[in-house]
């Protein structure tokens, strides 16, 4: 939007946290990456991924590669280090104009319409920057602090999972290829391992009612499951836990409104539906990209909030796949067609498909989605789902 004249303000402060979720990139941001001019900084940090698996069952392994994927996508991405990724991005926003004001802002309600303003430090800490004394529009890009949605008391529409999320870097583990994201179905919920330049990313997404049972603390929660989850001993038996441990409460919610009279919510301040298919970071990217387009477009604020909106409420149905066990039901169903040419071209073609939900595309492909929904509800044969279900 810099690049286009308007003026931006970014009010942030140094990340607390040593790490932070959001490490595994899809193949949509690339895109992304090379329009803004810095894939070549990011690549000189991160490990290269050429693609996904999972892991069910002790030794069934799915692996999904993105050069498999419909060539108008990249067929490879990053994981990144997130402290070395957010600094990039936010190098390129100041190198294209944006000004940087090193504060935590206040918000204020200002009348029952739900305008809002920030507070008069932050105004005048950004004075002589914006044409008039506040800025035309605030934009709510915190994050899970979901800053304007609690100032404003919006409801959150709540996912049918309550799990936790319990995160952490180790030394090593076990994997399938050296640049892959994994999945993995541990004994109650799954875990995600992500290569990282000298360690791993190791995150645990369990029940909360499981997590309770595993100790008080988060490092306690972390390090007894470590030892005692029988997939865990054997995909990291040798494993040490090199950082903190963070807890994340309360997955899957979307804001009821995400748009205001003079305000917006960007990315997971809006709404964060699962770590699984690593969404996170291509929905605040991507709804960052509509925001910007709508303004530019001068549409009303509601453009953006219909297209991100189905974009979450997409992925939503697609986790939902993911825990009750018929998208990878629906794979292995095309893994064991009977061997000839009309089949195997058919596996060719749906899995060409169907892999756009690894690469990040599916949510926002009608077709892809009206595919999988076709494969998940027909497609099973007299496969049981329950078999890769996520208890």
């Amino acid at each position: 939007m810099c690049r286009q004249g308007c003026k931006v303000v970014i009010f942030a402060t140094p990340e607390r946290a040593a790490i932070l979720v959001g490490e595994s990139l899809v193949p949509m941001i690339v895109p992304m990456l090379q329009d803004l001019g810095v894939e070549a900084e990011v690549a000189a940090y991160s490990v290269y991924k050429p693609g996904a698996c999972f892991t069910y069952n002790a030794d069934e392994v799915f692996e999904f590669r993105f050069a498999d994927t419909p060539s108008d996508l990249p067929s490879y991405s990053y994981n990144v280090p997130r402290d070395q990724f957010n600094a990039t991005l936010l190098a390129a926003a100041q190198k294209a104009g944006a000004k940087l004001v090193a504060r935590n802002v206040q918000l204020r309600r200002v009348n029952d319409a739900g305008r809002i303003a920030l507070d008069a430090e932050s105004i005048q800490a950004a004075a002589g920057f914006w044409d008039e004394d506040a800025p035309d529009l605030i934009v709510d890009a915190a994050g899970r602090a979901n800053l304007i949605g609690k100032l404003l008391n919006i409801p959150m529409q709540k996912g049918p999972r309550q799990d936790v999320a319990l995160f952490a870097h180790v030394d090593r583990t076990e994997l399938v290829d050296p640049g892959y994201v994994h999945n993995d179905r541990m004994d109650q919920g799954w875990c995600w391992r992500i290569p990282l330049p000298g360690r791993v990313s190791l995150g645990f997404v369990i029940p909360a009612s499981y997590a309770l049972q595993q100790g008080e603390t988060p490092e306690q929660q972390y390090d007894q499951l470590l030892k005692t989850d029988t997939v865990l001993q054997r995909l990291a038996p040798d494993a040490k836990r090199v950082t903190e441990v963070l807890r994340f409460n309360n997955y899957q919610s979307i804001s009821e409104k995400l748009c205001g009279e003079n305000w917006v919510m960007l990315g997971d301040a809006g709404g964060f539906v699962d770590p699984v298919f690593s969404s996170g970071m291509l929905i605040a990217m991507d709804s960052a990209t509509h925001l910007a387009n709508t303004i530019l477009a001068n549409k009303p604020l509601t453009d953006y909030e219909t297209v991100t909106k189905r974009h979450l409420t997409a992925w939503f149905e697609i986790v939902g796949f993911y825990y009750n066990g018929r998208l990878m039901s629906s794979i292995n169903v095309g893994r064991t067609l009977t061997d000839n040419y009309f089949n195997r071209w058919l596996f060719v073609w749906i899995s060409g498909h169907i892999s756009r939900i690894f690469s990040g595309a599916a949510a926002s492909s009608p077709f892809c989605l009206n595919l999988l929904r076709f494969l998940v509800t027909y497609g099973l044969k007299d496969q049981n789902p329950d078999v890769y279900k996520i208890k």
